[in-house]
Parts: structure tokens; sequence; C-alpha cells
């Protein structure tokens, strides 16, 4: 039997306030200040009674917020929970890495979760029908393009309903799609991915392609424009625009070209006939000290999570398996004798075996030792 699994897709659409009357748009403001205080409410008591988990929280607070909110769907309390307890646990990871200073966290966001109770997406229409006060139920045009027409026909799950700071009002829809994935063998072939600061290098030991990304470069451009804004423009409200129209661009422009770099890699997976995407396991890259404060600076910065991401699901989406490596020494391993690699006198990124004489582009390395790694993990599954 081949393999069946789950993809999520995740759809923005720009809700249309053209035709709504001032009734509609109190409405969703009043909606969205009672959810706020709601979420913030959930997580003080969280906090004072160390709950992480959405049931507990939903079983001691549930009766209390129903009298006191009675003309508010009772699915916003149950979508309320699942957010602050969510908020929460992540509070309680960072404090363990020492990664926040806070006491508690505090819900600032204006963000409604949204389940299948809640709003009823027209895909054919393009409208979003949602429950507000009093069982009553208010519909918003959505905007939309070419992009939307690929969600129609799949399982419509869950939404997010965001207020941004110019009263824009966005829909973020996630989708369900499921698809068949091809049976994995010990001669499948696999295409290994090493994501870098300002490249993306992929490939076997067959063929080695390089994608020039600059993404470095692009974010060190607008880390330091956003310094320059905030150290010249006095004005809080007008700095706080500025701060966010290039953060906008910069998460643009950056997007674009995993887009393009996930495209390229899909496309050539399926010319040579790959059926395994591999990566390196970074989840967890940015809560290591990596030494100066301009180096942590610069990994901070840096998507490569939300490169891996996108791949990810497109992979899946074209019926391609996505596996995850241990990335140690990835670099500084001979993929031939496995005897550490120096670095070259002559080029910073070229590696040397003292070994057996080779010589190769670090990225190169690492591409042939997480293809070699995959290999030596499935077989280790298999025996």
């Amino acid at each position: 039997m081949m393999p069946v699994e789950e993809i999520r897709l995740t759809a923005k659409f720009k809700v249309d306030f053209t035709d709504a009357d001032e009734a509609t748009i109190s409405e969703i403001h009043r909606l969205f200040k009672e959810y706020q205080r709601i979420v913030n409410e959930l997580i003080e008591y969280a906090h004072s009674h160390g709950v992480t988990s959405p049931r507990r929280l939903w079983y001691a607070k549930y009766r209390e917020l129903r009298q006191r909110h009675p003309t508010l769907p009772s699915h916003y309390i149950n979508t309320a929970c699942r957010l602050a307890a969510s908020i929460y646990e992540s509070f309680i990871e960072l404090k363990k890495l020492g990664m926040c200073e806070k006491e508690k966290p505090v819900f600032k966001r204006w963000t409604i979760w949204l389940d299948d109770h809640l709003f009823k997406l027209d895909v054919e229409g393009w409208k979003v029908s949602m429950a507000v006060h009093g069982g009553r139920w208010i519909t918003l045009k959505l905007l939309y393009g070419k992009y939307h027409e690929r969600f129609k026909g799949m399982e419509l799950r869950e939404a997010r309903l965001v207020l941004k700071d110019d009263n824009s009002l966005y829909l973020y829809v996630t989708f369900r799609q499921t698809v068949t994935l091809p049976e994995i063998s010990a001669d499948a072939k696999v295409i290994a991915v090493d994501v870098n600061e300002n490249a993306i290098v992929y490939g076997n030991d067959e063929f080695i392609e390089r994608f020039e990304t600059n993404e470095g470069i692009i974010r060190t451009r607008y880390f330091l424009k956003r310094r320059r804004i905030q150290s010249r423009i006095r004005g809080r409200g007008l700095r706080a625009r500025l701060l966010e129209k290039y953060k906008g661009r910069e998460q643009c422009r950056i997007k674009e070209i995993y887009y393009r770099a996930a495209k390229e890699i899909i496309g050539k997976a399926r010319e040579v006939g790959a059926t395994v995407i591999i990566m390196e396991d970074l989840k967890r890259l940015n809560e290591k000290n990596m030494g100066s404060k301009e180096l942590n600076g610069r990994i901070h910065r840096w998507g490569y999570r939300s490169f891996q991401r996108i791949l990810e699901y497109q992979a899946r989406l074209h019926g391609l398996h996505v596996k995850y490596v241990d990335p140690r020494n990835t670099s500084r391993t001979c993929p031939i004798c496995g005897s550490e690699l120096k670095e070259n006198s002559n080029g910073r990124r070229l590696m040397r075996c003292q070994k057996c004489g080779l010589e190769e582009d670090r990225d190169v390395v690492a591409v042939r030792n997480l293809t070699r790694r995959y290999y030596e993990e499935y077989m280790n599954t298999k025996t």
C-alpha cells in the first residue's frame, strides 16, 4: 500500500470593507477587544496555576467566562483556551532556555482563532460568514486572485482573523489535502539540501547545483536601515510605521527567493526521478550561543526554518518524501573516508582531507555527507 500523508496549506485573504456598514465594522472591533481580554485572563490563570493544557484551562474557566460573556458564541472561548495554553507553553520553553526575561506573557496581538463552528467560507463567491454576538452572523467579501484558485476542492480546517495597525483585516484559512507518496526503497534517488546564509546548495553524488539567495546580505541591509530609522526618527508613530513597512518589504523579498529556490529544487527532483528530499535538522540552531554578538545576530535574522517549511510542503504537494538528518559536522567530515577535513589555506570555504586528498567546497561536502547519512539511517532502520 502506498503511504498517504496529510498536507496543510494556508491561504491569506484581505477582507474587502467596501460594502461593509458601520455596524459590521463596530461588531468586528468589539469582537477583537473582547477576545483579547479573554485570552489574557486565561493566560493569567495559566500562569498562576501552572496550566499548559487547553483542556484543563477549559474545565477551569469555561463556565465562568460563559456567564460573563453570555452573548459571545461559546466556541470563541474554546479557541481562546487553545491560544492561551499555546502562548503560555511557548513562554515556559523560552524561560527554560533563558531567552525570556518577562515574568509572564501578555497577548497584545489583534488575532482571533476560528474553528469550523465560527466561520463558513464560500470558495465560489469568495465570501466568509462569521458568528458574532447574539447568535448573529456577518458576511464579508474577500479579495482574491489566481493564487487562491488552487484551494478550491481542498478540505477546510480552521482560520485566523488578524487586524492590522492600519485597520486592514486579513483572514488566514488552513486547508487540508491528502497526497499519496511513493514507496521508499534502498536504491531510491535523493536530493540533499544544504541551507546557508547566502546560498542553497543541493544535489547528491551525481550532481551539485547552487542557488544564490544573498539572504544574509539582504537581511543585513534591512537591519541597518531599521537601526537608522530607530536612531533618527523621533516620532514614535512614524517610526513604528516605517519599521513595519521595511519589515514587510524584507519578508516579501526573502519569501519570494525561498519560493523560487523551492521551485527549482522540486523541478530538479522530478527531472532526475528523485523521490526523497533530505535536509538538516536545524530546529534548535537559534537556541545556541554561537560566539560573537554579530554572529548571533546574523543567525537569529536568518530564516532557514522558513525555507525548510516552504520546501517541505511544496515537496509533499508534488508527492516527494522529506527527511531530516543530523547536521553535526556535515561540512567537516570527509564523505569518502570519514576523516576530519581541514580548511585549505587558499580559500576559506575550501576543505581538504589529509588522509585521502579530497579537496572540495564545504557546501558540496555537506550535500554529499547528508546523502550518505540518509542512506546509513535508512539501512539501520531496515535491519
